[in-house]
């Protein structure tokens, strides 16, 4: 079949996008790749007439297996869980899909693509999806929280040295961290990480350190251990132990000019610490990963510091823009608009699929389900940016489990998008990313936690347009598409 015969009623999710009139074309080869597992489905089931050598009959279309159909407010989608790929169809194919239109040619090329089948004998309605049972997957044990010898402008937790230290509180003792990472291997848990803080100033009772805990995180089961460190406690004897345990190592680098880096983590001489951690891992040949998180202070640095970070050894890094928890609630930090948007927006459909993430999806939320953050005094969050939404506390209920199965975690793992403000409306919701905290931030305590609308896409699913403008609550609580930005918009996607 010729993607020109298609080109008016479907197109595929692609880097690259052209506008003849109200059509998006087809051009270039099919883009996003998945692979697959396991609610509710969508599985649709059509019935046109076909001609044949001049004899008409009927003939019964229905989606392929492991292919399923979700409509939004405008347009609709094809969620192909065979290959990962995810087709966008207008509303005319819409229409012809959902049966409130009969089109045989259309239902015939989508045979051709193996996205449906035909069946002169009433074929039978396709297997729905088996409902997702989560279960944990993540542990965040966040354990020292408000410690650290930087003191970041932009910290969620407003870590720091002791000097700035919030008053005392009391924190989970080493044999607690213990049981906690224990519990969390029974609950079915096998990865997690350790983090602060600064977690390498973290000290039990007896002594002990962070690589205490996650040797016996590795020693009981735990199969991928990351330490999240700024790298400027690093020394050869604790990183030769992090290879030999098969840790994982995560660092935040932030400039590859001193000066900013410092100016970010408001401690001289951080970054050159910071260099010859890294410096170390590198050299004994540590999985490590180097993080960049990105606000105005190094937005001019950027493109310097990935290529710095690639260079020395460490791969490709995204550059996250900061989310406003903790002291990056200050919106001064954020990165200038036209920067913000080329790393931090949704711009154009770039998704995948697989019958395990669509289980998933369909039930609960794409970010938290199956994660939980534990901090030193026994706060359980849906993740480490959620500070303002507790889940529970080890330090009232010791059994880790009884909080899973609680109210808290449960009604977060399995609040899908269907309940987020524009999302439930979008024919991608079931396939796109979310932040709740960061929705949350953004709504300013106007919408909650659950609906807030996610800040982050430029889709807007009621005219079926992308990189239009961005989803803002106002200080009333009302929403609105902020469409001024849309030159700007326009301009970062064509790469002006």
């Amino acid at each position: 079949m010729r993607y020109g015969d298609l080109c008016d009623r479907l197109f595929v999710v692609l880097e690259t996008w052209i506008l003849k009139t109200n059509l998006l074309v087809l051009e270039g080869e099919i883009l996003g790749q998945g692979a697959g597992d396991f609610s509710v489905f969508f599985v649709l089931r059509t019935t046109c007439r076909i001609s044949n050598g001049g004899v008409t009959k009927m003939g019964n279309y229905t989606l392929s297996g492991g292919v399923y159909f979700f409509a939004g407010a405008k347009r609709g989608a094809i969620y192909d869980t065979n290959t990962g790929k995810v087709y966008s169809v207008n509303s005319a194919a819409k229409q012809i899909i959902e049966g409130a239109s009969l089109d045989n040619s259309y239902w015939q090329q989508l045979v051709g693509m193996g996205l449906a089948s035909t069946n002169s004998d009433n074929c039978k309605v396709l297997q729905a999806l088996p409902k997702h049972q989560e279960n944990l997957r993540f542990v965040w044990f966040e354990i020292v929280s408000d410690a650290c010898n930087n003191c970041c402008i932009h910290c969620y937790a407003k870590s720091g040295p002791v000097s700035r230290r919030r008053c005392k509180t009391t924190k989970l003792t080493y044999s607690q961290w213990v049981s906690l990472i224990d519990q969390s291997v029974a609950a079915g848990c096998k990865r997690c990480q350790l983090i602060g803080g600064e977690p390498f100033l973290y000290r039990g009772e007896q002594g002990e350190s962070v690589l205490d805990l996650a040797e016996h995180a590795r020693k009981v089961g735990f199969e991928v251990v990351e330490i999240f460190t700024n790298a400027t406690l690093l020394t050869p004897e604790n990183v030769a132990r992090i290879k030999e345990l098969e840790l994982r190592v995560a660092v935040s680098l932030y400039s590859n000019e001193p000066d900013i880096h410092d100016t970010i983590t408001r401690r001289r001489g951080s970054y050159i610490e910071a260099a010859r951690g890294l410096r170390i891992l590198k050299d004994a040949g540590v999985n490590t990963r180097v993080e960049l998180i990105l606000m105005r202070a190094n937005q001019d640095t950027l493109l310097e510091t990935l290529s710095f970070i690639k260079e020395f050894g460490f791969g490709e890094t995204r550059p996250d823009p900061i989310r406003q928890v903790g002291r990056g609630s200050d919106l001064d930090l954020l990165p200038e608009f036209p920067v913000f948007a080329k790393y931090g927006l949704r711009l154009k459909p770039d998704f995948k699929t697989s019958l395990l993430s669509l289980a998933r999806n369909l039930r609960g939320n794409p970010c938290l389900n199956g994660k939980i953050a534990i901090t030193d005094v026994g706060v359980v969050y849906p993740c480490i940016f959620s500070r303002s939404f507790s889940v529970g506390s080890v330090l009232e209920d010791a059994y880790l489990e009884n909080i899973i199965q609680g109210d808290g975690v449960q009604r977060v793992w399995y609040s899908s998008k269907d309940a987020v403000v524009v999302c439930k409306d979008c024919e991608f919701r079931y396939c796109c990313a979310d932040c709740r905290p960061l929705a949350e931030a953004r709504a300013f305590g106007k919408i909650g936690y659950f609906e807030a609308p996610y800040p982050r896409c430029t889709y807007n699913p009621y005219t079926g347009e992308w990189a239009g403008g961005v989803w803002k609550v106002d200080s009333e609580g009302g929403l609105c598409y902020d469409e001024s930005v849309k030159p700007i918009l326009q301009s970062v996607t064509s790469g002006v």
